[in-house]
């Protein structure tokens, strides 16, 4: 019986372990203003930071690392073919960033995270085309 029960507590471990791995990139915090400043600075887990403003709204200031899609093309153009990359949107006030999530949910993304405003980000932002670097 005692055998069992260690066995059985073993099994639940390790599905509570598992579990806390596979949990979508929300549940682990990425739309944290600090955790997604960490992540920037680490560079991991590997991600996608996208801006979905407009390229000029990009080229005034945004977050290091982030690429420029704006929303009315994500859906035909998204960042990556992988379904299950860590995505991370954020736009001006949160709309369009909402609106960019649930299209690449529903093109089948698994790893989608929505940060919102540009607003949040504490740190400083970068200006012109180029994605650029997180400071250290």
């Amino acid at each position: 019986m005692k055998t069992k029960r260690l066995a059985l507590i073993a099994v639940l471990a390790l599905v509570v372990a598992f579990a806390a791995a596979a949990l979508p990139a929300v549940e682990k915090g990425f739309d944290d203003p600090a955790r997604l400043a960490r992540l920037v600075r680490e560079g991991k887990p590997a991600y996608l930071l996208v801006d979905v403003r407009t390229p000029a709204e990009y080229e005034s200031g945004h977050i290091p690392t982030a690429v420029n899609v704006p929303v009315d093309v994500i859906g035909t153009r998204p960042p990556t073919e992988e379904k299950d990359a860590l995505i991370i949107v954020y736009c001006r006030s949160g709309n369009r960033s909402a609106a960019a999530r649930k299209i690449l949910v529903d093109l089948g993304y698994t790893n989608v995270v929505d940060f919102g405003s540009v607003s949040r980000w504490e740190g400083s932002l970068v200006t012109g085309k180029e994605p650029g670097k997180a400071s250290q």
